[in-house]
């Protein structure tokens, strides 16, 4: 069962999945590298970042290439915002979490005060106990914040009773390793980003599906058929 959500921002809440793909060869063509097409950049994407960019060049990637490449994907990203928005079920599935009695945050390695001004504009900040976005640089993995957002965002809630819904693998492993759910979702195909095939099972095919399958408010409920117990 789900005490507590903690959602992803960007492919989960908010559907920006073209927008960083077209981002992602914009950055790529700044460094000469061959652009992905989507199906390829969901199969190579994973956290943290350089690594991502190690599957694709088949190298590591230099400092200098470093900030051509964030620099060109946050221009074309930010260029392309307009076009991205909630996804379909956003707003349905957080009033479901709300009215279940559970509680939700945000955990997300967009820039945090971005990320908290766009909730804010968006209408959806009163659903949140805590919005935590990326302090620093980027490239970091969601493994080891986690753990601390839970304890701030769903104090006296468990982490076994924690579920988190995301896109990517990095969102797998930093819930299971501060003892959390993670169930998966793509709002552009039937495979999370960086998932391979021993990963179908945290698959679901949206976010009411991914409630259905978190069982919120409800002890012992369907969470451990799935092997999240």
């Amino acid at each position: 069962m789900a005490d507590h959500v903690v959602w992803d921002w960007n492919g989960t809440l908010w559907d920006d999945l073209p927008q960083v793909h077209l981002a992602v060869n914009a950055a790529l063509r700044e460094v000469g590298a061959p652009t992905l097409g989507m199906a390829e950049y969901i199969r190579l994407f994973t956290r943290p970042l350089p690594l991502f960019y190690r599957r694709v060049l088949g190298r590591d990637i230099m400092d200098s290439e470093w900030e051509r490449i964030n620099h060109r994907f946050e221009t074309s990203y930010a260029a392309g915002l307009d076009h991205a928005g909630l996804a379909s079920e956003a707003s349905r599935a957080l009033e479901t979490v709300a009215r279940s009695g559970a509680t939700q945050s945000i955990l997300s390695l967009y820039p945090h005060q971005p990320l908290n001004g766009l909730v804010r504009k968006l209408g959806i900040a009163h659903y949140f106990t805590r919005v935590d976005g990326l302090r620093g640089l980027p490239g970091r993995s969601k493994v080891g914040l986690f753990g601390s957002h839970i304890k701030a965002a769903a104090a006296g809630i468990p982490p076994h009773r924690v579920v988190m819904v995301g896109d990517t693998d990095d969102d797998l492993v930093a819930a299971r390793e501060a003892g959390s759910t993670c169930i998966l979702v793509n709002h552009h195909g039937d495979q999370a980003l960086g998932a391979d095939a021993d990963l179908d099972r945290f698959f679901a095919g949206g976010l009411l599906a991914a409630l259905r399958r978190a069982d919120l408010g409800s002890p012992g409920g369907k969470a451990s058929q799935f092997g999240f117990a």
